[in-house]
């Protein structure tokens, strides 16, 4: 990558959402990230076919994921402007809707550049990360401690 193509590159902070009070207050902790690295602030949301992706598979149909998806994104725009409303500060926001399992997934999708931020949700640990017989590492970006 030539040093022009570097520079273009804009720092984000991308931030797992959910609709809860514990997930506003998260955003508000990484818009104040973001605030701070003078970074684009990426809310990111997870939404996935009722019933899940293996029902979905078996009878598939656009119109209705197309209305999940809207649905998503709206849910998206409320959290962040509720969340972000009484802020002074203005930072850019770039929220994501992210067809995926979980939270987690969808942030990692959207985590692409090594220079990403991440204020993931934490994830439940496995039993064998719990009897320390397997740890996760995360190969690209900064995870920031919730």
């Amino acid at each position: 990558m030539s040093e022009t193509a570097t520079a273009a590159v804009t720092a984000r902070v991308i931030v797992g959402v959910r609709d809860s009070a514990k997930g506003r207050a998260q955003l508000r902790r990484a818009a104040a990230e973001a605030r701070r690295r003078r970074a684009v602030l990426v809310p990111v949301l997870a939404w996935s076919p009722a019933g899940g992706e293996l029902l979905y598979r078996t009878r598939p149909c656009p119109e209705l994921a197309h209305q999940w998806e809207q649905r998503a994104c709206a849910t998206l725009n409320d959290v962040v402007a509720e969340a972000l409303a009484t802020e002074t500060a203005a930072v850019t926001v770039q929220p994501v809707a992210v067809r995926a399992e979980s939270l987690a997934k969808a942030v990692e999708a959207t985590a692409f550049h090594t220079a990403d931020a991440i204020f993931a949700p934490a994830e439940k640990p496995t039993l064998l990360a719990r009897l320390g017989l397997y740890r996760h590492s995360r190969d690209r970006g900064v995870a920031l401690a919730l």
